[in-house]
């Protein structure tokens, strides 16, 4: 077997990490410049190129993973008295901590959240209104 065969076999196992359908799509092309770029006799991959095959593997994943924002928008009237609710369940705690003098540092961390809560619900009331796409100019 030849080194540059290895250090593909490699590549390919540190790509496999990735979803099929990106593999499917762009696996033979991000192989290509991986291998284009790799020295003369290099048999594994780079620490700093693994870390990032890995790195972005890993948050391609779990964006395939995460609920969909528009979901929370189609869904708004059901999503709206949930978040809400949380958010006002967030600020008891907060406040029943600090009153009860039992809310150390870690209390504080409650007023963050509940207030991405209730920035959540105004988003679900008032939806940002999306930019319209750029219209491309036709040259001459």
């Amino acid at each position: 077997m030849t080194e540059s065969s290895r250090l593909e076999r490699r590549y390919r196992s540190l790509l496999a990490i990735y979803p099929k359908a990106f593999r499917r799509e762009h696996e033979q092309e991000i192989l290509s410049v991986l291998m284009a770029g790799a020295p003369e006799g290099q048999k594994r991959p780079r620490p700093g190129e693994s870390a990032d095959l890995i790195r972005s593997a890993i948050l391609m994943r779990l964006r395939q993973t995460s609920v969909p924002v528009a979901w929370e928008y189609r869904h708004a009237r059901l999503m709206l008295p949930v978040r809400i609710i949380v958010g006002a369940w967030l600020v008891f705690l907060t406040t029943a901590l600090y009153g009860s003098g039992h809310g150390g540092w870690w209390g504080a961390l409650l007023v963050p959240a509940a207030t991405l809560q209730v920035y959540i619900a105004y988003r679900l009331i008032r939806p940002p209104a999306q930019a319209p796409a750029p219209q491309r100019r036709e040259r001459l």
